[in-house]
Protein backbone atom coordinates (compact mmCIF):
# COMPACT_ATOMS: atom_id res chain seq x y z
CA UNK A 1 0.00 0.00 0.00
CA UNK A 2 1.50 3.48 -0.79
CA UNK A 3 2.27 5.27 2.22
CA UNK A 4 0.35 8.30 0.96
CA UNK A 5 -2.78 6.24 1.64
CA UNK A 6 -2.03 5.89 5.41
CA UNK A 7 -1.24 9.91 5.23
CA UNK A 8 -5.11 10.55 3.78
CA UNK A 9 -6.43 8.10 6.73
CA UNK A 10 -4.26 10.13 9.25
CA UNK A 11 -4.98 13.82 7.99
CA UNK A 12 -8.98 12.76 7.51
CA UNK A 13 -8.78 11.87 11.14
CA UNK A 14 -7.08 14.93 12.37
CA UNK A 15 -9.45 17.25 10.49
CA UNK A 16 -12.35 15.99 12.39
CA UNK A 17 -10.85 16.21 15.96
CA UNK A 18 -12.08 19.98 16.19
CA UNK A 19 -15.86 19.11 15.71
CA UNK A 20 -14.96 16.04 18.37
CA UNK A 21 -13.90 18.55 20.95
CA UNK A 22 -10.68 16.75 20.78
CA UNK A 23 -6.88 17.91 20.72
CA UNK A 24 -5.56 14.50 19.48
CA UNK A 25 -6.33 10.71 19.71
CA UNK A 26 -4.43 7.70 21.00
CA UNK A 27 -4.71 4.61 19.19
CA UNK A 28 -3.67 1.02 20.43
CA UNK A 29 -5.81 -1.42 19.22
CA UNK A 30 -3.76 -3.40 16.35
CA UNK A 31 -5.70 -3.28 13.17
CA UNK A 32 -6.69 0.52 13.53
CA UNK A 33 -3.04 1.21 14.39
CA UNK A 34 -2.22 -0.66 10.91
CA UNK A 35 -4.62 1.46 9.17
CA UNK A 36 -3.71 4.77 10.06
CA UNK A 37 0.05 4.24 10.41
CA UNK A 38 0.99 1.05 8.12
CA UNK A 39 3.17 -0.42 11.23
CA UNK A 40 2.45 -4.02 11.74
CA UNK A 41 4.34 -4.79 14.83
CA UNK A 42 2.97 -6.80 17.99
CA UNK A 43 3.82 -3.41 20.34
CA UNK A 44 2.89 0.66 19.54
CA UNK A 45 0.73 3.57 20.15
CA UNK A 46 -0.30 6.12 17.80
CA UNK A 47 -0.57 9.72 18.74
CA UNK A 48 -2.59 11.66 16.51
CA UNK A 49 -2.75 15.64 16.28
CA UNK A 50 -3.68 18.27 14.03
CA UNK A 51 0.27 18.98 13.55
CA UNK A 52 1.67 15.53 13.86
CA UNK A 53 1.21 12.18 14.21
CA UNK A 54 4.07 10.05 16.15
CA UNK A 55 4.30 6.57 16.71
CA UNK A 56 5.52 4.68 20.25
CA UNK A 57 7.45 1.36 19.45
CA UNK A 58 10.17 -0.60 21.18
CA UNK A 59 13.61 -0.86 19.89
CA UNK A 60 12.72 -4.34 18.33
CA UNK A 61 11.08 -2.18 15.72
CA UNK A 62 13.62 0.51 14.81
CA UNK A 63 14.08 -0.71 11.71
CA UNK A 64 10.49 -1.86 10.86
CA UNK A 65 8.75 1.14 12.03
CA UNK A 66 10.89 3.13 9.70
CA UNK A 67 10.45 1.14 6.76
CA UNK A 68 6.51 0.74 7.33
CA UNK A 69 5.56 4.06 7.91
CA UNK A 70 5.34 7.73 7.28
CA UNK A 71 4.70 8.78 11.14
CA UNK A 72 7.19 10.60 13.51
CA UNK A 73 8.78 6.98 15.20
CA UNK A 74 9.87 7.16 18.80
CA UNK A 75 11.48 4.61 20.10
CA UNK A 76 10.92 3.66 23.82
CA UNK A 77 13.28 2.11 26.08
CA UNK A 78 10.74 1.70 28.53
CA UNK A 79 6.83 1.36 28.66
CA UNK A 80 5.51 3.05 25.69
CA UNK A 81 2.97 4.64 27.71
CA UNK A 82 5.71 7.12 29.74
CA UNK A 83 7.10 8.28 26.70
CA UNK A 84 3.33 8.78 24.92
CA UNK A 85 2.39 10.86 28.37
CA UNK A 86 5.91 12.77 27.92
CA UNK A 87 4.69 13.76 24.39
CA UNK A 88 1.63 15.10 25.32
CA UNK A 89 2.70 17.20 27.83
CA UNK A 90 4.96 18.84 25.45
CA UNK A 91 2.82 19.24 23.00
CA UNK A 92 0.20 20.77 25.58
CA UNK A 93 -2.68 18.25 24.29
CA UNK A 94 -5.45 18.43 26.53
CA UNK A 95 -8.49 16.18 25.29
CA UNK A 96 -7.28 12.96 24.25
CA UNK A 97 -9.24 10.45 22.52
CA UNK A 98 -8.82 7.14 23.21
CA UNK A 99 -10.31 3.52 22.23
CA UNK A 100 -12.41 2.35 25.50
CA UNK A 101 -13.61 -1.07 24.19
CA UNK A 102 -9.82 -1.84 23.17
CA UNK A 103 -7.85 -0.54 25.77
CA UNK A 104 -7.57 -2.52 29.46
CA UNK A 105 -8.58 -1.38 32.49
CA UNK A 106 -4.98 -1.62 33.54
CA UNK A 107 -3.60 0.18 30.74
CA UNK A 108 -6.08 2.91 31.24
CA UNK A 109 -5.45 3.17 34.98
CA UNK A 110 -1.74 3.24 33.94
CA UNK A 111 -2.07 6.00 31.31
CA UNK A 112 -4.87 8.07 33.49
CA UNK A 113 -2.70 8.09 36.64
CA UNK A 114 0.14 9.52 34.30
CA UNK A 115 -1.59 12.22 32.38
CA UNK A 116 -0.54 15.78 32.77
CA UNK A 117 -2.60 17.98 35.27
CA UNK A 118 -5.05 19.71 32.61
CA UNK A 119 -4.97 16.57 30.40
CA UNK A 120 -7.77 14.24 30.01
CA UNK A 121 -8.50 11.05 28.69
CA UNK A 122 -12.06 11.17 26.56
CA UNK A 123 -13.43 8.01 25.23
CA UNK A 124 -14.29 7.42 21.75
CA UNK A 125 -16.31 4.24 20.59
CA UNK A 126 -15.68 3.03 17.11
CA UNK A 127 -14.77 5.94 14.67
CA UNK A 128 -11.31 4.62 13.16
CA UNK A 129 -13.80 1.30 12.62
CA UNK A 130 -16.71 3.19 11.17
CA UNK A 131 -13.92 4.80 8.75
CA UNK A 132 -12.62 1.36 7.77
CA UNK A 133 -15.97 0.30 6.20
CA UNK A 134 -15.94 2.42 3.65
CA UNK A 135 -13.32 0.86 1.50
CA UNK A 136 -11.08 3.07 -1.22
CA UNK A 137 -10.90 1.41 -5.05
CA UNK A 138 -7.10 0.18 -3.66
CA UNK A 139 -8.36 -1.05 -0.74
CA UNK A 140 -11.19 -3.01 -2.89
CA UNK A 141 -8.51 -3.84 -5.36
CA UNK A 142 -6.61 -5.67 -2.82
CA UNK A 143 -9.52 -7.79 -1.72
CA UNK A 144 -10.43 -9.17 -5.00
CA UNK A 145 -6.78 -9.93 -5.30
CA UNK A 146 -7.30 -12.08 -1.84
CA UNK A 147 -10.23 -13.40 -3.08
CA UNK A 148 -8.80 -14.55 -6.30
CA UNK A 149 -5.66 -15.93 -4.60
CA UNK A 150 -7.68 -17.71 -2.05
CA UNK A 151 -9.93 -19.55 -4.83
CA UNK A 152 -6.78 -20.31 -6.95
CA UNK A 153 -5.10 -21.75 -3.74
CA UNK A 154 -7.74 -23.89 -2.74
CA UNK A 155 -8.21 -25.48 -6.40
CA UNK A 156 -4.65 -26.37 -6.62
CA UNK A 157 -4.81 -27.45 -3.02
CA UNK A 158 -7.73 -29.27 -3.27
CA UNK A 159 -6.56 -31.13 -6.36
CA UNK A 160 -3.67 -32.85 -4.26
CA UNK A 161 -5.69 -34.54 -1.96
CA UNK A 162 -5.47 -38.60 -1.80
CA UNK A 163 -6.82 -40.74 0.38
CA UNK A 164 -5.24 -41.62 3.53
CA UNK A 165 -3.82 -37.77 3.46
CA UNK A 166 -3.49 -36.00 6.69
CA UNK A 167 -5.25 -32.99 7.52
CA UNK A 168 -2.14 -31.17 8.55
CA UNK A 169 -0.73 -32.05 5.37
CA UNK A 170 -3.63 -30.36 2.92
CA UNK A 171 -3.69 -27.41 5.58
CA UNK A 172 -0.15 -27.30 5.06
CA UNK A 173 -0.27 -27.76 1.55
CA UNK A 174 -3.53 -24.91 1.20
CA UNK A 175 -1.17 -22.40 2.72
CA UNK A 176 2.19 -23.22 0.75
CA UNK A 177 -0.10 -22.60 -2.17
CA UNK A 178 -1.31 -19.22 -1.02
CA UNK A 179 1.88 -18.00 -0.80
CA UNK A 180 3.17 -19.21 -3.65
CA UNK A 181 0.50 -16.86 -5.14
CA UNK A 182 1.61 -14.16 -3.26
CA UNK A 183 -0.23 -14.14 -0.19
CA UNK A 184 1.39 -12.65 2.96
CA UNK A 185 -0.12 -15.32 5.04
CA UNK A 186 -3.62 -16.74 6.36
CA UNK A 187 -6.05 -13.74 7.63
CA UNK A 188 -7.22 -16.96 10.43
CA UNK A 189 -5.80 -20.27 11.22
CA UNK A 190 -6.46 -22.84 8.37
CA UNK A 191 -9.29 -24.74 9.00
CA UNK A 192 -9.40 -28.50 7.60
CA UNK A 193 -11.30 -31.60 8.96
CA UNK A 194 -12.62 -34.66 7.91
CA UNK A 195 -14.68 -37.29 8.69
CA UNK A 196 -17.01 -36.59 12.14
CA UNK A 197 -14.78 -33.84 12.43
CA UNK A 198 -16.19 -31.73 9.79
CA UNK A 199 -19.29 -30.91 12.07
CA UNK A 200 -16.73 -28.82 14.13
CA UNK A 201 -16.83 -25.38 12.89
CA UNK A 202 -13.08 -23.92 13.78
CA UNK A 203 -12.00 -27.21 13.44
CA UNK A 204 -8.13 -27.05 14.20
CA UNK A 205 -6.02 -29.66 11.67
CA UNK A 206 -4.43 -32.71 12.97
CA UNK A 207 -2.91 -35.66 12.33
CA UNK A 208 -6.37 -37.56 11.46
CA UNK A 209 -6.53 -39.01 7.89
CA UNK A 210 -9.11 -38.46 5.57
Amino acid sequence: MANNEFELRRQTVASSLAERKLDGLLVSFGPNLRYLSGFTGSNALLLLTAAKSVLFTDPRYTIQAGLESTCQVHISKGPLAVDMVAAIARMRVRRVGYEPAMMSCDAYRSLDDRMPPKAALVPVKGWIEELRMVKSPAEIARIRRSVDTNSQAFEQGVARVRPGMKEQDLAAELEYRMRRLGAEKPSFETIVAGGERSALPHAQPTAARF
